[in-house]
């Protein structure tokens, strides 16, 4: 386990052996009685109120929490659960920190506001990739984040909209050269031209555009390298420390209703209709549920998983754009939803044993030994399933992504672009030379050239972009948000000639150079076969002109 965590993990197959071997010890003594755990839900009168936040009006964006109230998966937890919906001025965070909801939802501002040392805990991720952006008319003439210098802005703040913020400050934009102000939640106001870019989450204000026929350009974070969380389930840390079941029961049955209602979409519409009167379409519900799937990613990551290490990421990036001083708060910020060590279950039986306790004592401590050759031998598992999914998709040689990796990952960020209008050049490079030195020098000296070439590309991509070896000398580079062919000329110039610097091996100099041919999504093709297509034959018109000049 990670740092980060909060408790321990306890597998849920080594918890039910030992509760079962301890229950048949505790039965087989006669004369002592173990008292039972009341339930928790006997009836309704026994329900715990809890207070809900949301960031906004009712919408199918809180779909997971409606599931889980209308299955009854908050009651059978013992909870009555009440949503509260957001307006201006009541954001989550403060609802939370003040008392007045245990629990909310908030997006990437929870981060920020933890590294600042407020006491919240992240307790599950709902939206793996944020849905915040900001939309300009495609008639303003703003193509990217530079082009709002000195324009009419809309953002909620600057903790709200941390990942807009991010962004500035990674490309180098002062936000005081923005005319910033604060949103007014109207579309209209960049409708009327009131404003050149209004903060919009892409699962709602896109479908008023697309509805009235308005052409529109999004500028996203994603684009410039900050992905951050979003739609993040979240408490405080006194409610942890207090009420470690009811943090865990809450989540449980959170997490139920999250995947209920993204198997059942239509259900959740029709209740959001009938029940809580919103005043969207089922059009545009059915617009923002779909929306949703692209950012959730149900059917590819387990809903709430949230990865330490991203979390990390994030609070370096605002740490290293001087928004926070440090990332020591990130300690214990994120929950681990593995249940409580035994030992604490263990303590209350030993309390109730009187004449057999030495028995059951000498039985646990066995039962505890096979815990811990069992976690052993989960933990060795869990190592040799990530070395051969690392196999699976990572070449072993350069350590890029291999074709099984980069062909799903360049298919799904097609289906992003053409969902977002976003633009994406696929580069094929060929090495030259590559044959003669592998014949002179031998097959060491050129895994030795590959090696160089795979770093040499890594070193100039942009880590929203991706590379990966093919096979042979073969290598595809995947340019993200690309605005022009002159930073495509430019980029994959700079990947050549880094490519091209000799490299010594032994008593030689190896040099190599490389042909290489782009295709542009959506001018050059759709579809990934197309694209790939008509980027291999620009390399081989552009290696066989350099064989003409040879």
């Amino acid at each position: 386990m990670n740092g980060f965590s909060t408790r321990q993990a306890t597998r849920p197959t080594v918890r039910a052996t030992l509760i079962r071997g301890l229950c048949v010890l505790v039965l087989c003594l006669p004369g002592l009685a173990i008292s039972a755990e009341p339930s928790r839900h006997n009836d309704a009168t026994a329900l715990q109120v809890i207070d809900f936040q949301l960031r906004w009006k009712h919408q199918f964006q809180f779909a997971g929490y409606y599931a889980a109230i209308a299955q009854g998966y908050y009651r059978e937890e013992g909870f009555e659960v009440r949503l509260h919906e957001g307006a201006p001025g009541r954001t989550p965070v403060d609802e939370v920190l003040a008392g007045r909801a245990q629990y909310a939802e908030s997006n990437s501002e929870l981060l920020y506001e933890r590294l600042k040392g407020k006491p919240l805990v992240a307790l599950a991720v709902i939206f793996q990739h944020s849905p915040s952006v900001l939309l300009a008319r495609a008639d303003a003439g703003i193509e990217n984040a530079h082009d709002l210098i000195g324009k009419n802005v809309m953002l909620m703040n600057a903790q709200t909209d941390a990942d807009f913020q991010a962004m500035f400050r990674r490309e180098g934009i002062d936000p005081a050269l923005i005319q910033l102000q604060p949103s007014s939640y109207d579309i209209e106001d960049l409708v009327s031209g009131k404003v050149a870019a209004f903060n919009s989450y892409l699962t709602n204000e896109p479908y008023h555009l697309q509805q009235r026929g308005i052409d529109y350009r999004i500028i996203s974070p994603n684009t410039y390298g900050i992905d951050f969380y979003s739609d993040i389930l979240f408490t405080s840390e006194a409610e942890l420390r207090d009420n470690p079941e009811r943090v865990e029961a809450f989540r449980r049955a959170t997490l139920r209703g999250w995947r209920y209602a993204m198997d059942n979409p239509e259900e959740i519409i029709d209740l959001l209709l009938a029940q809580y009167q919103v005043k969207k379409s089922r059009a545009h519900l059915q617009f923002e549920a779909e929306a949703m799937r692209g950012l959730i990613l149900p059917d590819l990551i387990e809903i709430g998983h949230m990865n330490p290490g991203r979390w990390q990421r994030m609070a370096e990036a605002f740490h290293e754009l001087g928004m926070v001083s440090d990332t020591r708060a990130l300690e214990g910020f994120v929950y681990d939803p593995t249940p409580l060590p035994q030992v604490e279950r263990l303590q209350k039986i030993i309390v109730l044993i009187s004449v057999g306790a030495g028995l059951i004592l000498l039985a646990t401590l066995a039962l505890l030994a096979s815990q811990r050759r069992l976690r052993r031998e989960i933990q060795r598992r869990q190592v040799a399933e990530e070395e051969v999914r690392n196999l699976a998709f990572h070449d072993s040689l350069t350590g890029l992504p291999n074709r099984n990796s980069f062909i799903p990952y360049a298919k799904q960020k097609l289906l992003s672009a053409k969902r977002n209008g976003e633009c994406l050049a696929l580069c094929y490079i060929d090495l030259n030379r590559f044959k003669q030195i592998n014949d002179a020098h031998g097959h060491q000296a050129g895994d030795a050239i590959l090696i160089h070439t795979a770093k040499a590309i890594s070193a100039h991509i942009r880590e929203a972009d991706m590379a990966a070896r093919m096979g042979g000398d073969e290598f595809v580079i995947l340019l993200d948000g690309v605005h022009n062919d002159a930073d495509i000329q430019q980029l994959t110039a700079q990947i050549c000639r880094a490519i091209a610097l000799p490299l010594r091996w032994a008593d030689a100099q190896l040099q190599v150079s490389a042909s290489l041919g782009v295709a542009l999504y959506p001018r050059d093709g759709e579809e990934l076969d197309e694209l790939m297509s008509k980027a291999d034959s620009a390399m081989f018109l552009q290696k066989s002109a350099m064989l003409v000049l040879r």
